[in-house]
């Protein structure tokens, strides 16, 4: 039961991440925003994830469309751990 609202509200902050701008200004060239995010991250990221990053603020578009369910379901069910602890979505 508790879990289940925990995993609500975590799919809650997930949709509200993905709609936070990565960048301020959509006609910025990409490198730009880049030269910006990775002065903000440097150093509490690894390249990786900055990458990643990068990649879901160029391709902002797709991300709109994923469905966080979907997502939340396959990545909880990758787990035994994490199947105990929220179970069945």
């Amino acid at each position: 039961p508790q879990t289940r609202s925990m995993l609500s509200e975590v799919e809650k902050l997930i949709k509200l991440c993905l709609a936070l701008p990565i960048s301020v200004a959509a006609s910025e060239r990409s490198f730009s925003a880049l030269r910006r995010l990775k002065t903000w991250l440097r150093n509490t990221m690894k390249q990786e994830r900055l990458t990643h990053l990068a990649i879901m603020n160029a391709d902002s578009d797709l991300l709109d469309e994923c469905d966080v369910s979907a997502l939340l379901e396959e990545f909880i069910s990758r787990s035994t751990e994490r199947r105990s602890t929220f179970g069945k979505v």
